[in-house]
């Protein structure tokens, strides 16, 4: 029999989470492949190929210009060819030709899984070798990650194939999916076992430790509680093209109440075991703190209470949060501003906000937004709420220094996405616009870019301050939002808005008034405006049935136009409602054609797939 090897992919996959090696290490061991023998009875080659489980994570939306958002209401993706249109154009299939992201990828992340496996394996088979403290963490981190990529998976194809030790080559090719149920309970199974080994593991926001367990399990009970999977509200799913295999992609039976009580138990453990950030308002925050608030979540990274686990920069070996360019610029985790900056800083407006994302966003008092409100439609972005204002740039918006290049478009570092006309008949389109300047293929589709995640104190991005952030893969904040969730379905509502008025005082807005259904939409718009870009919105739509609500209608753009005013004088365009007069319009964004089919709410499988294993069920309607 071949003898098993397992690869430590890079020298980066130990710098890591900073792993201490001694330099004669560095110099005898290789790099690239490791025997076994070697790994499992070595302190450092262990730990070192425990870690190596966390790289299946890619830092999540961060890393690439096309968040999950773009597959929603919420998002467009700017640039065409990528495959999001797989998405939102409902042309997924299983030969595989839509944007497969590699964080929730079936041939991606069970790779991960296998050696999850193999370190479990070893790592209580040789248990003797090392001291009870280091194999119950390693041990617990292993069994996290394993819990963590099927919940990945999980929530892109319902129940997969059940892998709990590493195959052979005599036990590849009969690997059935295991249900839908079964699928949670592993998963559940997985991260209780995690949350015990690491009950005395060292806190970190980089590596799993008991909190991150217990936010995980909060997580998968939440979405396993949703109505996507329950039998009397998600038939038609189920029934797409006589699909038999209902067990699968839901369960069928059981109590949905009793789903709900137990993702409302594991979210409270998570609540009752640490704290969030600036939680204990009694009165909603000013704008100007709740603003700073919200902006706090991404700038402070993994020194704010709300981060829970994600990824790093100082862990890739880099001191500080801009770096200069060169050959290894690309790696790691959200370099936001360059992938969805706007194109008169020499960005690449990635993905941007949709006029349906931003007009989710109320008033600073709660009032909802309304296009169809003659004063709103006017003056669309004063007294907006504050996430209204940590999250967008918009026309008018004060921003960063203008590179020299730039600056004789806009001498005023204020984002540009109209177009404006002067006395003389003169129009001069905004720097920001795909009808400007400065890269015009780079421009907005929306009129809208993200600013959230971008660091404001950091000079623009190109080309020598490539700015990254910490990437989070969970937060507080989200916990908390399962914990209203669960309320809210099982019908405890004052519990569940005593928490809601939390996060939105912290916030800067009122207290909750609603009850029934509007209190559940309430609290959904809510969910969606706190974790924006955050890979939830996706799943989000997805669990609560909103597939339809959601892409089966254009997404917008707003066009913006200022006329200068008569008898007024102007040298330079600046944001200037005396001199100008301004009009703005929601339109529809010729661009995708948006669609909902319902076979969308779970992603094909690969047919490559299914051929190395023909007793592997395929997902309905494909």
């Amino acid at each position: 029999m071949r003898k098993n090897i397992l690869k430590i992919t890079t020298l980066a996959a130990l710098a890591l989470f900073v792993v201490g090696c001694e330099d004669d290490f560095l110099d005898t061991t290789p790099l690239s492949e490791i025997a076994d023998t070697s790994v499992w009875s070595d302190r450092k080659l262990a730990e070192a190929a425990v870690l190596d489980l966390y790289q299946g994570t890619w830092a999540g939306t961060l890393t690439r210009e096309e968040t999950t958002d773009a597959f929603t209401d919420q998002a467009v993706f700017t640039h065409p060819g990528r495959g999001v249109d797989g998405y939102t154009e409902g042309k997924m299939n299983p030969a595989g030709n839509f944007m497969d992201m590699q964080w929730f990828s079936w041939p991606r992340l069970y790779p991960f899984i296998r050696s999850a496996n193999i370190a479990i394996q070893q790592l209580e088979a040789n248990e003797a070798e090392f001291d009870q403290g280091f194999v119950d963490q390693m041990l617990g981190e292993a069994y996290f990650m394993r819990g963590y990529y099927y919940t990945q998976l999980l929530r892109q194809f319902g129940g997969v194939v059940l892998l709990t030790e590493p195959l052979t080559l005599d036990s590849e090719a009969n690997n059935p999916r295991a249900t839908f149920e079964e699928t949670v309970n592993q998963i559940v199974s997985d991260l209780d076992r995690a949350a015990t080994l690491l009950a005395d593991a060292p806190a970190s926001k980089a590596r799993a430790h008991r909190i991150t367990a217990l936010a995980m399990k909060s997580r998968v009970l939440t979405h396993a509680a949703s109505d996507l999977y329950e039998p009397s509200k998600a038939s038609s799913v189920a029934t797409i093209a006589g699909y038999s295999n209902r067990e699968l992609i839901g369960y069928t039976g059981g109590s949905q109440a009793s789903r709900w009580e137990a993702a409302r138990t594991a979210s409270k453990a998570l609540l009752d075991a640490t704290t969030g950030y600036k939680l204990d308002y009694n009165a909603p925050a000013s704008q100007a703190e709740a603003i700073q608030n919200y902006e706090d979540i991404w700038l402070q990274g993994d020194e704010n209470q709300d981060f829970i686990w994600g990824r790093l920069i100082e862990e890739f070996g880099f001191g500080s949060r801009t770096y200069p360019g060169g050959d290894g610029w690309s790696q790691g985790p959200g370099m936001v501003a360059l992938y969805h900056g706007p194109n008169g800083y020499h960005e690449w407006a990635g993905t941007t906000p949709t006029e349906a994302l931003v007009s989710k966003y109320t008033f600073n008092d709660g009032t909802e937004f309304d296009w169809d409100n003659a004063a709103h439609a006017a003056d669309p972005y004063t007294d907006r709420e504050a996430r209204f204002y940590a999250t967008f740039l918009f026309d008018g918006a004060p921003w960063k220094q203008r590179t020299d290049d730039v600056v004789i478009h806009d001498n005023f570092n204020e984002i540009q996405t109209g177009f404006y006309t002067f006395l003389d008949g003169t129009i001069k389109n905004g720097v920001d616009t795909r009808q400007g300047p400065i890269e015009d293929w780079n421009g907005s589709r929306t009129g809208y870019y993200f600013r959230k995640f971008a660091d404001p104190r950091q000079p623009a991005s190109w080309p020598s301050n490539l700015q990254k952030v910490d990437a989070p893969y969970i937060r507080y904040s989200e916990v908390l939002l399962n914990y209203v969730e669960a309320n809210i379905e099982l019908g405890d509502e004052a519990e569940a808005i005593a928490w809601l008025n939390r996060l939105r005082f912290r916030n800067g807005l009122p207290g909750v008034t609603e009850s029934g259904d509007p209190l559940r939409q309430l609290y959904r718009r809510e969910r969606d405006k706190e974790l924006v870009n955050e890979d939830a919105r996706l799943f989000d739509m997805k669990r609560w049935l909103e597939g339809p609500y959601s892409l089966n209608k254009p997404a917008q753009q707003v066009v913006i136009q200022g006329a200068q005013k008569a008898g007024t004088t102007v040298d330079n365009y600046r944001k200037d409602p005396a001199v100008w007069d301004y009009t703005y319009r929601p339109v529809d964004l010729v661009f995708e054609n948006r669609i909902w089919q319902d076979h969308v709410y779970f992603m094909p499988i690969k047919q490559e797939e299914i051929d190395k294993d023909p007793s592997i069920i395929q997902n309905p309607g494909y």
